[in-house]
């Protein structure tokens, strides 16, 4: 069967290694291995969304909601905007794909901070889009030179706070001045995936503001965080009704499986879950980072449930090295930071094992 040459090209994304596998390949058990390489909750799924789900077991022969009402009504009182400005997806990772098909053409150009999340590249390139890459400048999002990247062909900017993988964020006054600056006919979409952990924190802005001020900013949350819910697959996008209706258009029937519907729904009601998912990635922050200042150890300030660290030698043999003794994380080398790994904040017991594992290794060296 004859492959389009430019499929053959395309790079796809490179998923953390599953437990299963990277416990076989060291000859443990699963329950032996500390996953800190996905940025999961170590928590676990929000209790209400796991009783939910078990109370509609039997009703999953029948087709979702392929309106997603439900959800989207109460997403709609959460945050005080209309249902026809809410689109969910099966994943913020399918929004992308459809906010390309949308509003892009072969050949068009889209623009995102690099290093971020590595999808809004490579699902540009399914769409034959030219992604321009701006680097970030001190690990944040340089507003200045995306917008001096803008051009006659720009269609969508991506932006990415907390930004993954450094958990840096675009404060409130940077943002609204970057907006006043952006053609209208130019799609800005914000990706809040890391959302429920940076709120409230000072500088954070609300951005559910910001769409009833630009008709042309939308913003990217998810499920998969903060309520655990990684798994299912479920995302959701708020923005004007026009881009929400365009999306729709281009969304197939039937996008988001039941399980998620019924399993997000009810998290939205579990604010103690939260509560303490919260608390859980403050403490496990404090404690890496004492623990990163004794060891010399630089770091960004991160926002997120994740540290971007600099061990200033090569993070693939570090990280390789880790591994062995059970603990993954993510190595930076493929985005160009070839001295950094990525650490998701996990539980007391995980973050402990990392860093005893992680002197071990250096020791090493």
């Amino acid at each position: 069967m004859k492959v389009r040459d430019w499929v053959k090209n395309l790079v796809t994304y490179e998923a953390g290694k599953p437990i299963a596998h990277a416990a076989g390949e060291i000859g443990m058990t699963a329950d032996e291995i500390v996953k800190l390489a996905s940025n999961e909750n170590s928590l676990g799924s929000s209790p209400l969304a796991v009783a939910a789900l078990k109370e509609n077991i039997n009703t999953f022969y029948r087709y979702p909601d392929g309106s997603n009402y439900d959800l989207i009504g109460k997403l709609s009182d959460k945050y005080s905007v209309l249902p026809e400005q809410i689109a969910v997806g099966d994943g913020s990772d399918e929004i992308i794909n459809l906010i390309y098909s949308a509003f892009c053409q072969k050949n068009d150009e889209a623009i995102m901070a690099f290093p971020s999340f590595a999808e809004y590249l490579l699902i540009g390139a399914v769409h034959r889009v030219n992604v321009l890459r701006v680097p970030l400048k001190e690990f944040k999002t340089d507003l200045d030179a995306v917008k001096n990247a803008i051009n006659e062909n720009t269609k969508v900017i991506f932006l990415n706070s907390p930004n993954n993988p450094t958990g840096t964020i675009i404060k409130h006054d940077e943002l609204m001045e970057f907006m006043k600056n952006v053609p209208e006919n130019i799609l800005v979409v914000m990706d809040e995936a890391y959302y429920e952990y940076a709120t409230g924190k000072p500088d954070f802005p609300e951005t559910i503001d910001f769409i009833h001020s630009f008709d042309n900013f939308l913003i990217l949350r998810t499920f998969s965080k903060a309520y655990g819910l990684a798994g299912l697959r479920i995302g959701y996008a708020i923005g004007d009704k026009e881009i929400i209706d365009a999306i729709n258009h281009v969304r197939q029937p039937f996008n988001v499986n039941k399980a998620a519907q019924i399993a997000a729904f009810a998290a939205l009601d579990d604010t103690e879950f939260l509560s303490k998912v919260r608390s859980m990635i403050e403490s496990g922050m404090t404690y890496l980072k004492s623990e990163f200042k004794n060891m010399g150890i630089e770091y960004t300030e991160s926002y997120a449930n994740f540290l971007l660290i600099n061990l200033k030698t090569d993070a693939e043999n570090i990280s390789d090295k880790l591994l062995k003794k059970g603990v993954i994380v993510r190595s930076m080398s493929g985005y160009g930071l070839k001295e950094f790994i990525r650490v998701t904040v996990g539980n007391e017991t995980e973050n402990k094992r990392f860093i005893a594992s992680l002197k071990s290794v250096l020791n090493e060296e």
